[in-house]
């Protein structure tokens, strides 16, 4: 066992992702990305440890001595016990004990393995904590908490409910996978949700509520917000253009989970109304790999059909406020209870109100008539409704000056390192990184 944490110099803290931005730009591993700058930018020593499918090593793209990855034999990884191969322990553990590293904090355990949370926390004195992202440690659905193959919202995962969804795992597998990853989580010095509504499933599912501490993502950086009531495309910062059409804006994955089917049935119901070129631009951002025949026919159709409808292609994180500056409104269909998603924070970065499906972290995140507008999830006739309510001048100035202040990455940090002091008790008390404090906002 190696000496304890008092008896050596203080090393980096480990910020540990299921990817790299460079791979993958999903909320998640952005979110551990802005973290672990964040530190970085306050002084704090920090180490960002990806995890790199084997695959995509290809595209790895590591931009300092203190970004390192772990490559991963994607065959070898059990997505159903959550169990990695044993070489990605020893990897991590290579890493881990050459950086000195004092605390590792993980984002997602999906690729890492809950067995080496446990081989951590058995072989080695470092503590950690866990950033949990969606309800993956609960759900086998990719923990979107929907059933299969009907995709209805779950609210209660049990080994008879589960055992429905994969007739292929019977019940007493079920069973086993809830033991093994709650008793490798429960080795956690405590856990970070980015909504109170993560942590209260992650509560009543039977980990310990006084290890919670609910911590806004934060973004890389937040400028000034846009002051224009609407945004005019080559006129001046104020002006109004009598008759102009509202832009709506999907930003994010383009998948049926996301809502993506909920906005090719509005579009098709929106088409039915007279001169609706006129009246509204729906613009649909993001990526298209990865999905099946039969959704790429259909989101190929549908736009195809309606002009005032366009696919904008893939973007890149940084030119997103940019993009979400050419919108009235930004779109947040999800049909799953979704946890902290990184595009409402952006949204309301850029000064844009958000419609969204009033449910899980999405329905906290927006204050319905407050800062966005809600609509009953999988409903295409209730979003079209939202968007023709939101299509009005007064609402929409309303929504955009009850707008809230936005988390960046510095913000987030010290956020971490006042949690990280509450939940990790070295043995020496000068060991405790000391930062100005500011509200941390915990789970209750």
């Amino acid at each position: 066992m190696p000496d304890s944490m008092a008896a050596r110099p203080p090393g980096p803290i480990a910020i540990v992702a299921h990817t790299h931005p460079s791979i993958s730009k999903g909320g998640a591993e952005i979110a551990a990305y802005s973290l672990y700058m964040g530190l970085r930018r306050i002084g704090t020593d920090a180490i960002f440890i990806a995890i790199c499918p084997s695959s995509e090593r290809s595209r790895l793209m590591l931009d300092s001595d203190r970004e390192f990855a772990i490559i991963s034999d994607q065959v070898r990884y059990d997505h159903f016990y959550h169990l990695s191969a044993a070489d990605i322990w020893r990897q991590l553990k290579a890493i881990l004990l050459r950086q000195d590293v004092r605390l590792v904090n993980f984002h997602h355990f999906l690729q890492v393995g809950v067995n080496a949370l446990r081989a951590l926390s058995v072989e080695t004195d470092i503590p950690f904590t866990v950033t949990l992202h969606e309800f993956l440690a609960i759900c086998a659905h990719h923990g979107q908490m929907v059933t299969r193959p009907a995709r209805r919202l779950c609210n209660v995962a049990t080994p008879v409910a589960c055992a429905t969804c994969y007739p292929e795992h019977s019940r007493q597998q079920f069973g086993a996978r809830k033991q093994i990853i709650q008793t490798a989580l429960m080795q956690a010095a405590g856990f970070i949700s980015p909504s109170h509504f993560l942590a209260d499933r992650m509560v009543e599912w039977g980990l310990p509520r006084d290890k919670f501490v609910v911590i806004e993502n934060g973004l890389r950086s937040v400028e000034g917000r846009d002051q224009r009531i609407r945004p005019i495309s080559g006129a001046a910062a104020g002006t109004v253009v009598e008759g102009r059409p509202w832009t709506f804006g999907y930003f994010g994955q383009l998948t049926p989970f996301k809502g993506v089917d909920t906005l090719l049935d509005t579009i098709e119901l929106l088409a039915k109304q007279n001169d609706i070129g006129r009246k509204v631009r729906i613009r649909l951002h993001g990526n298209l790999i990865g999905q099946d025949a039969a959704f790429l026919a259909r989101f190929k159709a549908v736009l195809d059909a309606n002009s005032f409808a366009t696919y904008a292609g893939p973007y890149d994180n940084a030119d997103v406020r940019k993009l979400m500056l050419a919108c009235d409104y930004v779109l947040t269909p999800s049909t799953w209870w979704e946890n902290s998603p990184v595009v409402i924070q952006e949204a309301y970065a850029a000064g844009r109100p958000v419609i969204c499906a009033g449910i899980g972290g999405m329905a906290e995140k927006v204050p319905n008539r407050l800062a966005g507008l809600h609509f009953r999830v999988s409903d295409p006739t209730d979003l079209a409704r939202a968007m023709s309510e939101a299509a009005d001048d007064v609402l929409y100035k309303a929504l955009c000056s009850g707008l809230p202040p936005v988390t960046d990455q510095t913000d987030m940090a010290r956020d971490y390192l006042a949690c990280f002091n509450r939940l990790v008790q070295p043995a020496n008390a000068a060991d405790t990184v000391r930062v100005p404090r500011r509200r941390t906002r915990i789970a209750v």
